[in-house]
């Protein structure tokens, strides 16, 4: 006499090949629900192409006026310095922290100048890494970026530096 079907292998291994497709979908639904889209992704190419000119002129004019910076950190607060000649005016100084991985740990301070012509900042609890620092100034007018390692033991050079340029 023949087995019932529900006691036989081969109806059991075919229904299990759509079952694991219903499995897998649902895995891949979970995680693309759970990471949304990829910030790194652009949809307007063109404008990001003339944005990208736009930051390369702004760090070719800070490497015509000259400006470079100290940075020091010392426990949670760093310290930036006019290298050589400052200019006339020190307007306030927007920098910008970017974790090398990581955008949510990103953060921005805008800092004026004290007596001395230093400009002073606290850092958050950031964790050790690789981090870029951009400076620019109130009117938007140069910009300055560089990667740092932090926490800095000792003074870097901040220095206008064109990739590719």
């Amino acid at each position: 006499m023949e087995k019932p079907w529900y006691k036989q292998f081969w109806p059991w291994f075919l229904m299990s090949l759509p079952f694991s497709v219903i499995i897998a979908m649902i895995i891949t639904l979970t995680i693309a629900a759970r990471y949304g889209d990829n910030p790194m992704v652009v949809d307007d190419y063109y404008k990001k192409g003339r944005g990208i000119n736009a930051e390369v002129e702004r760090v070719q004019a800070a490497q015509a006026l000259g400006i470079e910076f100290d940075f020091n950190q010392v426990d949670q607060q760093f310290t930036l310095r006019y290298r050589g000649d400052k200019p006339q005016q020190l307007t306030a100084l927007t920098v910008n922290f970017y974790h090398s991985t990581q955008s949510d740990k990103d953060f921005s301070q805008v800092l004026t100048a004290d007596a001395q012509g230093v400009f002073k900042g606290d850092l958050p609890a950031t964790e050790a890494g690789k981090w870029t620092i951009t400076i620019t100034p109130f009117d938007d007018s140069w910009r300055l970026s560089q990667s740092l390692n932090l926490p800095a033991y000792r003074t870097i050079v901040l220095e206008p530096l064109t990739y590719g340029v």
